[in-house]
């Protein structure tokens, strides 16, 4: 005698609302132009790279083309998608979000849309949608992205250090599956800041230095050439690894990483204790868009002003005198420039 299934297989083929207006389904009820207007949808937002719009003429659509793989960044589209739906449901209307299956794509961007409406954690969203779609599983790289979604209080913008960071691992994936980088986000040149910008920077120092407790640190300067003072990285995109343990510190998509998140977006490098007996004798950093020949595998590192050499880089990785290997690895010297 069978065992009795875990839940009714017709949930697969049917839609199902997750909350007030909010549908999520596979691609079979969105090729039903019946069956979307039995439930009132007026807009479809498709998290698929297979199918178009069945019904452009009926139906408002969004079309998110992308596989469901693991390397897949799908939180870059979180804030369109939530605009989109939120947009839909206060006009009100009735959106259904699908991919294929209705498993892991439409899952993982319903679940990022709870997460920021109702204030979830990754967990708390997915269990809502389980309740009605038991067989919901966004795959190994969504759930890592939604969790990062959740610790960059979902503001995706590269002001955050730890997206920034995942950006970073995905150009590196990037580079070893394909041969190129699609689409490159780099760090900001510390001279591009604006007049008004480094003025606000300024009287923001200002003011934090005249309420600064007594044995409180000044913050941080960028790095800069030895050679010519060029301001060369930014402190936050200067990053820090477990000296000797050989741990990846970008990596966000490999659950088995022993290296915490928080240690990876670290940006004060003082605050480093060596594990190893072997000094760290070079800096970590954030491909800097002042960087020449990036979409090459590997290079050096040369002042923008100077050409003095500073370091080299490689989006294989590359391994630290301290015997950890970090992937990719911008190295600079610390002899060349001043920390």
């Amino acid at each position: 005698m069978f065992d009795k299934p875990l839940y009714d297989a017709s949930i697969s083929r049917s839609m199902q609302e997750i909350t007030p207006s909010l549908f999520l389904s596979g691609s079979q009820p969105a090729e039903s132009k019946e069956c979307l207007m039995e439930n009132g949808i007026t807009h479809i937002l498709q998290i698929t790279d297979l199918i178009g719009p069945r019904f452009p003429d009926s139906f408002v659509y969004k079309t998110i083309s992308v596989p469901d793989m693991d390397e897949t960044n799908l939180i870059k589209h979180f804030p369109d998608t939530f605009t989109f739906i939120n947009e839909a449901i206060e006009k009100g209307g009735k959106v259904l979000v699908h991919c294929m299956a209705g498993a892991s794509r439409s899952v993982t961007i319903v679940c990022a849309y709870l997460m920021k409406t109702q204030n979830l954690s990754v967990v708390e969203a997915l269990k809502v949608v389980r309740a009605l779609r038991p067989f919901a599983e966004p795959n190994d790289g969504f759930m890592t992205q939604l969790i990062l979604y959740g610790e960059i209080e979902f503001d995706v913008t590269t002001d955050r250090t730890a997206y920034r960071r995942f950006l970073i691992a995905s150009m590196a994936t990037q580079r070893e599956m394909y041969g190129y980088i699609d689409d490159m986000t780099l760090a900001a040149d510390p001279l591009n800041a604006s007049a008004s910008a480094a003025k606000t920077v300024a009287v923001a120092a200002a003011a934090a230095s005249s309420v600064r407790a007594p044995g409180q640190a000044l913050p941080l300067r960028p790095l800069k050439c030895k050679k010519c003072r060029r301001a060369l990285v930014a402190r936050d995109s200067v990053i820090t690894h477990s000296p000797g343990q050989g741990q990846n510190a970008f990596q966000y998509r490999k659950r088995d990483a022993t290296l915490h998140i928080s240690e990876a977006i670290q940006s004060n490098v003082s605050s480093i204790h060596p594990q190893a007996a072997t000094v760290c004798q070079s800096y970590f950093i954030e491909p800097v868009e002042w960087i020449q020949d990036l979409h090459g595998l590997e290079g050096k590192i040369s002042c923008p002003k100077c050409d003095s050499k500073l370091g080299t880089f490689n989006w294989s990785g590359g391994q630290c005198s301290c015997g950890s290997w970090v992937t990719p690895a911008f190295m600079m010297h610390k002899g060349k420039v001043d920390g």
